[in-house]
């Protein structure tokens, strides 16, 4: 009688054909192939034109965040600054005349600040991208294979014209959640003289406390982990004359500091 179990431990006919010991040579590879392969790999872009791509891509998405801060026009809700209005609760251009217009003026500033710092965020990024890359490669001795040196000059200027624009985008931002920010304080204060009043329109303390909570969590940065306030618009003029000398050096300090805007405040 057979046994049922040769069948699992028998050699395959196939492997039979090939010894153990015969080793089937790679087939050689075509010269042509090859050097079609290489012909075809692009190359890689010199920093100089990668920055001026990563400024173009910001550029690209500044256009609909540039329409963003005009359809929401936070400077309506400007507050002068004035020291009283943290001591004497006074109703100015902006009082609302009741509680739940306050609350809904409180909730419509903080609608508006969402809106704006989360894409400005993602554009503070791509800053960053930038500014990392110019200060890495970009400096008074950059050349170039394949250009000339006054082409070279003239996409520095490009690309510092574009790390500028990108500031004043910024800076643009910065100012619209600063006053919102401020907008939303001043509404607070409204809002305190209806603490546990006793009558029709109450808020309770706690309420109060935790809504002045997670305004601060939003404009102090925690949320988002981005500190805003870096991009005022006096840090501009800084930007261009540390960065239009093209030295390392300098552009090293803003990046320094501007790597510390993605931290809470």
């Amino acid at each position: 009688m057979s046994n049922p179990y040769d069948d699992l431990f028998e050699e395959n006919t196939d492997d039979k054909e090939l010894s153990s010991h015969e080793i089937i040579p790679p087939e050689p590879e075509d010269p042509l192939i090859e050097a079609e392969d290489q012909l075809t790999t692009p190359p890689e872009k010199e920093a100089l034109d990668e920055i001026l791509d990563s400024i173009l891509q910001f550029n690209t998405q500044a256009d609909s965040f540039s329409k963003l801060l005009t359809k929401l026009n936070a400077q309506e809700h400007k507050v002068e600054s004035n020291l009283s209005q943290f001591f004497i609760v006074q109703k100015g251009t902006h009082h609302q005349g009741s509680l739940a217009a306050e609350k809904k003026y409180h909730a419509l500033l903080t609608s508006k600040f969402n809106q704006i710092i989360t894409p400005m965020l993602e554009l503070a990024n791509l800053h960053l991208g930038t500014i990392k890359r110019f200060s890495q490669d970009i400096d008074e001795n950059y050349y170039s294979v394949d250009k000339s040196d006054s082409k070279v000059k003239i996409n520095k200027k490009q690309a510092l014209d574009g790390i500028v624009l990108q500031r004043k985008v910024l800076a643009d931002a910065a100012d619209s959640l600063a006053v919102l920010e401020y907008a939303m304080v001043v509404t607070e204060r409204r809002l305190s003289s209806y603490n546990n009043t006793g009558e029709a329109e109450n808020l309770s303390v706690a309420e109060y406390e935790i809504l002045v909570q997670k305004r601060t969590q939003l404009t102090s940065g925690v949320i988002h982990q981005f500190d805003y306030s870096f991009f005022d618009v006096n840090l501009i003029d800084k930007t261009a004359i540390s960065l239009g000398i093209y030295m390392k050096e300098t552009s090293s300090q803003y990046l320094t500091k501007l790597l510390h805007v993605f931290e809470a405040r």
